[in-house]
């Protein structure tokens, strides 16, 4: 049987990677200009967007959400009396950290972590097949919610974001602070394709992640092998005909996607495909070095994403080295990977001595119910 620290290696594991995903699909934000243009248009930023676009984009926070709503599920089966205060605590200072966060990332997401927290709450007590019927329903029905929210005029949230556009290359810092703050509100709040849609869909990876914890599955990994394989290969099939669906779809212009929008479908199955193959590889003790050093970084998940924004606000915004969208798209691909490299050496090293990272250990400390 799977021990404990072998469960929560996998989980760290899996995060590791998501948060790789992340920096790259943040990194690579930066190199569009306002009128969404790059340099080095050729083969090169060819593959790299293709990939991205393919095995990256979306599948990096539906993952951490994913992994978020199992770990209130870990948090619950620990407390139990103590659960509802406790985690009510932890997402209210969740907030803090999301408003200061927005300070130097315009595309914070804590702030979705720590609302979404709330309401989970609600559904924490759940068995797992309830917990996994209600994950059912709302993948079922995201096609026609983003279908409906397309049609929704939005273009009052571009007018906005035009407008407070220069303030982004400013080198006054309280400038560049204000279109953060402001960006951020426009694009993800007023915008119903993130506020509605993309929340609707967090939401349904908490609700899954909170199930897979009810389950009990990552408990006697390695002995489920051939399942784990069986549900490779159907999840990766089901994402193949879908991407080929979407495809022709989109190349006769197919009407039904204004009324059935099922890119998301895509997304969660991607995600899906790529987190069992890394599971199996895991219990098939493959790559064993590559996913230990995932896991390092996995286990300061926190730490280590405020951080990758801290780099990239000083390294890529006007009050620091303004190399937004001034460099050939694959230097942002690699520039992430070089951040990455260096949070697995500095992970590495801390938890030679800690067992959180510094931010884990100071959330921890400020959502402590007993002080």
């Amino acid at each position: 049987m799977m021990q404990k620290e072998q469960r929560v290696e996998i989980i760290d594991m899996l995060r590791g990677w998501a948060l790789l995903i992340v920096v790259i699909s943040n990194y690579l934000y930066y190199a569009y200009s306002p009128e969404w243009t790059i340099h080095g248009e050729g083969i090169i930023a060819t593959v790299i967007n293709g990939v991205e676009s393919i095995l990256f984009s979306a599948k990096g926070w539906t993952l951490l959400f994913t992994l978020f709503g199992f770990g209130f599920g870990v948090i619950y089966a620990k407390k139990q009396q103590q659960t509802y205060f406790f985690l009510v605590r932890r997402m209210l200072v969740l907030f803090v950290f999301a408003f200061i966060n927005s300070l130097f990332y315009d595309g914070d997401i804590l702030r979705d972590y720590a609302f979404l927290g709330l309401l989970i709450l609600f559904f924490i007590h759940f068995s797992a097949k309830t917990l996994l019927y209600i994950a059912g329903v709302l993948f079922l029905f995201a096609p026609f919610l983003v279908a409906y929210i397309n049609t929704v005029d939005t273009a009052y949230v571009t007018t906005l974001t035009t407008g407070i556009a220069p303030l982004r290359f400013s080198t006054q810092l309280l400038e560049v602070f204000k279109y953060n703050i402001l960006n951020s509100i426009y694009t993800e709040v007023l915008n119903l394709a993130y506020s509605v849609t993309a929340h609707y869909i967090m939401f349904t990876c908490m609700i899954l992640g909170l199930a897979i914890q009810k389950s009990k599955f990552l408990e006697t990994l390695f002995e489920k092998k051939s399942q784990i394989k069986k549900s490779l290969f159907l999840v990766v099939s089901i994402t193949i005909v879908l991407w080929g669906i979407f495809i022709l779809s989109k190349m006769y212009k197919l009407p039904y996607l204004k009324y059935f929008s099922f890119h998301y479908w895509i997304v969660l199955t991607t995600m899906l495909s790529t987190s069992l193959l890394i599971i199996l590889l895991y219990t098939n003790q493959k790559f064993e070095k590559t996913f230990k050093a995932f896991s390092w970084v996995g286990r300061m998940t926190f730490t280590n994403y405020l951080t990758q924004n801290l780099i990239a606000f000083f390294v890529f915004q006007g009050v620091g080295l303004g190399l937004f969208h001034h460099m050939p798209f694959y230097f942002y691909f690699l520039f992430a990977i070089t951040i990455y490299l260096l949070q697995i050496g500095f992970s590495y090293w801390w938890l030679k001595n800690h067992v959180y990272g510094p931010l884990e250990w100071l959330w921890r400390q400020l959502s402590d119910t007993k002080k």
